[in-house]
């Protein structure tokens, strides 16, 4: 069971401060929706590329750039956060540590599972997915991903109920452990399942520098300043789907279930539509399957 509780007080306060209704709980419009699809495309096709490139000996340091490097090469400036990749241990999420690799970071291996995360902005649109390999077959993989994607099927329906959406964390929870699994959650700050993304505007969807670790600190150092700003105007708490998010589940989420699988973690994350009454994926290029030549 993820640790996930707060002293009584300050939990309180967490359900009273995501409760509130932001700019971020207004559905999108058509046009909308098409441009967070333009650039979620342009997120798995860097991932999928990225996972056929790839072969043992590339390290997570190497990947991260070749990401970085394929999305500038096709027009980007800036993204939500800075390319991730994770090998081995790393994709478990160990608690408070998911985020990019320092340096070179690990070296891929035969029978090693990766995670590819990326989340460029496309015409102001932010594109936010997470994208599972292997290398090699593994019996286990298959089975974490079959598991993952019977979930996928199953959240549009609790997101579009507002009585289900309410307990959608604690729900997804159950159905991890129910299969066997551990959430990952503890490896994320403000231990989320998801978190609202954001129409940037020309200035903050072209800049393309980041804060420094120091003195700012390192999650501070990975996430762009124009998406640390405008989640921090409309409060944090209701923009973070955590375990104490009582607000409203209507806007664009990045929806990103991680299980750890024993020695391994997996995990899928891409954009969610919620109105008023539908809740629905933008497509289904997160079921694409590769393998990692070993």
């Amino acid at each position: 069971m993820s640790n996930t509780t707060s002293p009584p007080m300050t939990g309180r306060l967490e359900r009273w401060v995501s409760g509130w209704r932001t700019r971020s709980a207004v559905p999108p419009t058509a046009s909308e929706v098409e441009g967070f699809r333009r650039a979620q495309r342009l997120s798995f096709d860097c991932a999928q590329a990225a996972a056929e490139a790839m072969r043992p000996g590339w390290t997570e340091g190497r990947t991260q750039q070749w990401m970085a490097d394929y999305l500038r090469d096709r027009g980007v400036k800036t993204w939500l956060h800075k390319p991730i990749a994770a090998f081995a241990e790393r994709t478990l999420a160990p608690d408070a540590a998911w985020g990019p690799a320092k340096g070179d970071g690990l070296t891929l291996r035969a029978g090693d599972v990766a995670i590819l995360d990326c989340s460029p902005i496309v015409d102001g649109y932010t594109g936010d997915v997470a994208y599972t390999v292997g290398v090699g077959d593994n019996a286990e993989l298959i089975k974490a991903h079959t598991f993952l994607s019977e979930l996928r099927g199953l959240l549009p329906a609790r997101f579009a109920d507002p009585a289900t959406a309410t307990h959608v964390f604690a729900w997804v929870t159950t159905q991890m452990e129910l299969a066997g699994y551990q959430n990952a959650v503890n490896g994320y700050v403000g231990h989320v399942l998801g978190h609202r993304v954001y129409r940037h505007g020309r200035l903050t969807a072209n800049f393309p520098y980041f804060l420094p670790e120091r003195p700012f600190g390192y999650l501070a150092s990975w996430h762009a300043p124009g998406f640390l700003l405008k989640i921090a105007r409309r409060g944090v708490l209701p923009e973070e789907l955590g375990p104490l998010h009582t607000g409203p589940k209507t806007g664009v989420w990045a929806i990103e279930p991680h299980i750890r699988a024993g020695e391994f973690g997996c995990k899928f994350e891409e954009l969610l539509v919620v109105t008023d009454d539908d809740a629905y994926w933008l497509d289904d290029l997160s079921q694409r399957r590769i393998t990692i030549a070993p």
